[in-house]
C-alpha cells in the first residue's frame, strides 16, 4: 500500500495523492518561494539544468521542479518513501524526472548539479556541517535549504537538548528515536533521521556563516516562503515557534 503523509501532487490524470490536504503541492508557501528564487536565477531554458531534491519525501517538489523545464534527480533513502517517489513517477509524463534510492550524504555519486534543493533533511543529520560542505563541492551555482535552525532561546515547540558543540558550530541536539524498538522500525518513520540517532540543529546565524565559509559568495534567507504575514510569523508564528526558514547560497561566477 502506497501512503502519501505531507506531498498532495497532481497527476496527470487529475488525481491528488493527499487530496485531504486541499492545496496541491504547486500552491505550497514553500514551493511557490523556491520557484520566485529558481526563476530568477535560472531563466529561459532550464532543460540542461541539473537540480538534485535530497530527502525527496514522495517527490512533490521534484515533480514541480521538473515541470518547470529542470533535469531532476529526486534522491530518498527510505524504501516506503521511494515506492511513493516511484509511484508519481509512472503517473507523470515527466522524462526529466528520475528517482534515486540512495543516502544523501552520498550526492557526489550522482554527478555535479547546477541547483540542490533540501527541504526537511539538514535538521535530521548528525554532520550538517559535513553534509553542506558535500554539497558545495558538486554545486555549480545555488543551494536552497528550508529547515529547522536552533538558536539562544529555548524551542518552545520541539525537545532540544540545552546549547552545544558539533562540527566546531554552536546548536543543540535533537532526539529522533528514543530507543532502539523505534530506531528498528525507522521506515515506518517517513518524517525521521535515517542512520542516525539523533541530529543537530545550527544556531541560524551559523549556518548563514557556513554557507558563506564553504564557497557560497551570496548569501541570505528567504522570508516570503513564510507566506502573507512575514511579520506575525516572526513575533509569534511558525517562524518563531518552530524556528524554520529557509536559507539560500548562490555562486555568483560559475566553475570552469
Amino acid at each position: 500500500m502506497i501512503g502519501f503523509t505531507a506531498h498532495n501532487i497532481r497527476l496527470d490524470d487529475g488525481t491528488q495523492t493527499k487530496p485531504d490536504m486541499g492545496a496541491t503541492m504547486e500552491a505550497h508557501p514553500w514551493f511557490i518561494a523556491a520557484r520566485r528564487l529558481f526563476e530568477t536565477v535560472f531563466p529561459g531554458d532550464r532543460s540542461r539544468i541539473r537540480l538534485a531534491d535530497l530527502g525527496c519525501l514522495e517527490g512533490g517538489y521534484a515533480v514541480e521542479f521538473a515541470r518547470m523545464g529542470f533535469e531532476v534527480t529526486g534522491i530518498e533513502v527510505r524504501p516506503s518513501n521511494l515506492a511513493a517517489c516511484h509511484y508519481v513517477k509512472d503517473r507523470v509524463d515527466l522524462p526529466n524526472l528520475r528517482f534515486v534510492g540512495d543516502d544523501a550524504m552520498n550526492i557526489a555519486r550522482h554527478g555535479r548539479f547546477d541547483a540542490i534543493f533540501c527541504c526537511g533533511l539538514l535538521y535530521h543529520l548528525d554532520r550538517p556541517k559535513r553534509f553542506l560542505e558535500i554539497l558545495a563541492s558538486i554545486t555549480e551555482r545555488l543551494v536552497y535549504i528550508q529547515t529547522h535552525f536552533s538558536t539562544e532561546r529555548d524551542n518552545v515547540r520541539h525537545a532540544l537538548s540545552p546549547p552545544a558543540e558539533n562540527e566546531g558550530l554552536p546548536g543543540r541536539w535533537y532526539t529522533e528515536y528514543a530507543s532502539e524498538d523505534a530506531f528498528r522500525q525507522r521506515d515506518s518513520m517517513s518524517w525521521a533521521s535515517w542512520n542516525n540517532r539523533r541530529s543537530f540543529w545550527i544556531r541560524r546565524e551559523y549556518l548563514l556563516q557556513t554557507l558563506q565559509n564553504i564557497g557560497f559568495d551570496l548569501v541570505l534567507e528567504q522570508y516570503d516562503a513564510l507566506g502573507a504575514d512575514i511579520v506575525g510569523s516572526m513575533t509569534q508564528g511558525y517562524y518563531r515557534t518552530d524556528e524554520r526558514g529557509t536559507f539560500v547560497g548562490i555562486k555568483t561566477a560559475k566553475s570552469g
